[in-house]
């Protein structure tokens, strides 16, 4: 226990251990705390928590020697062509991802590590749900290049300017053609060099650096709210241990945000049209909970959060009691609030014998539960989060959760 608390400090993490967090599967709760870089990049903080993993990367002479091949790559004094090439010198390389997947896959040979890790930590959190059948060492390889990846893709966008998927509301803030930006990403690259410590890992330094990156251009939107099942949710998580489910058709009601493109509403227009319908199928006792799901979006770098303001909608204009309202305040898209609701509502502990509702305009529920939202799933996330079908009218849609919405997207930094 010494080993792990010294190392949480290294990371800037810390320990809760008891608390039950919003992305933790029944039988599985993380011994390190909820933090940005524990939600989008999970593997080197698992590795840090797992039993004589530390050890074991610290005595493969191979990956000591990529270590101090990769710190040698920051450059030490200017370098060319600025700026990119200050972020390129943290960048994975094939070979970098080759030649630690070869060491990984024989570690995993090792039972002990093999639980310790894989079994304890990357199977039971449903983190890797993505690559659940494959063996243990293929789950592993397939966890490294996930890391790698979303490593990388976090240092193009926001460090180099690659346009992500959704440029309009994920996109780095600065102008890389001025000629200041390089002193940024070098006073970035040599404190983060600066910083390593004995207990690190040859992840350790570019998770930093990603992160930093992140924090630098404000994009800390995957990091508010944790844990999440503690805070402004905690009241109504405290109900749902005493609700007799039995009395209500369903367990809850789902509303999705609508976020405005003005600064100053906190709401967009059909946000306040979903909310007035979820609200009458509450008091008309169809389900005894409303989930209201959505980020910090629309405009971009906006300071109202979706779900936040839902929440003091239904309290102040529709009577709706705080602790009725579990807030799911991170997605980002139509994907991403149905793949957090299932997240939230699982590990509440909300039924599984019976879907949930989702509730929305006439016009948006017929793409909710469509084949088209189905595929956009797969395509951005990897995963379907659970089965939508139509609902009994013309305003809902029938959500049954999986246990694969906990699968973890780095490729996805705002909200993995």
């Amino acid at each position: 226990m010494k080993r792990v608390l010294m190392v949480m400090a290294v990371l800037g993490l810390s320990l809760t251990p008891g608390v039950v967090q919003a992305q933790d599967p029944a039988g599985y709760t993380a011994p390190f705390a909820d933090t940005m870089e524990a939600r989008i990049f999970p593997l080197p903080v698992m590795i840090h928590a797992a039993e004589g993993w530390v050890k074991a990367l610290a005595a493969d002479p191979a990956l000591v020697q990529l270590a101090a091949k990769r710190a040698a790559r920051v450059p030490a004094t200017d370098c060319a062509p600025a700026p990119l090439c200050l972020a390129d010198a943290w960048v994975w390389t094939d070979a970098d991802i080759a030649l630690v997947d070869t060491r990984l896959r024989v570690l995993a040979r090792d039972p002990r590590l093999a639980k310790a890790l894989i079994t304890d930590h990357m199977r039971r959190s449903g983190r890797f749900a993505r690559h659940a059948r494959l063996a243990d060492a293929d789950l592993l390889s397939a966890a490294l290049r996930e890391l790698a990846g979303g490593m990388n893709h976090a240092i193009a966008v926001y460090a180099k300017g690659v346009p992500p998927r959704y440029p309009k509301i994920d996109a780095y803030i600065f102008d890389i053609a001025n000629p200041e930006y390089a002193n940024v990403l070098k006073a970035h690259g040599v404190a983060i060099a600066a910083m390593r410590q004995g207990a690190d890992t040859v992840f350790d330094p570019v998770l930093r650096y990603a992160a930093g990156l992140l924090r630098m251009n404000e994009r800390t939107e995957a990091a508010p709210f944790r844990p999440l099942l503690d805070g402004g949710n905690a009241p109504a998580v405290a109900t749902a241990k005493t609700t007799v489910w039995q009395d209500h058709p369903y367990p809850a009601l789902l509303v999705f945000g609508h976020g405005p493109e003005d600064a100053q509403s906190r709401t967009g227009v059909m946000g306040h049209i979903r909310m007035g319908i979820a609200a009458a199928m509450f008091k008309r006792g169809v389900a005894p909970f409303i989930v209201v799901s959505g980020g910090n979006v629309h405009p971009n770098r906006t300071a109202f959060n979706e779900a936040v303001e839902m929440k003091r909608l239904l309290i102040e204009q529709h009577g709706i009691p705080a602790d009725r309202i579990l807030m799911e305040p991170h997605a980002r898209h139509t994907t991403t609030n149905l793949r957090n609701c299932a997240r939230l509502l699982l590990a509440a502990g909300f039924p599984v014998d019976r879907p949930a509702l989702i509730v929305s305009d006439h016009m948006t529920i017929k793409y909710i539960a469509s084949p088209l939202l189905a595929e956009r799933s797969l395509q951005e996330m990897g995963i379907n989060p659970g089965k939508v079908v139509a609902g009994p009218d013309q305003f809902t849609a029938l959500f049954t959760p999986d246990p694969a919405a906990f699968h973890v997207e780095p490729l996805d930094p705002l909200d993995p």
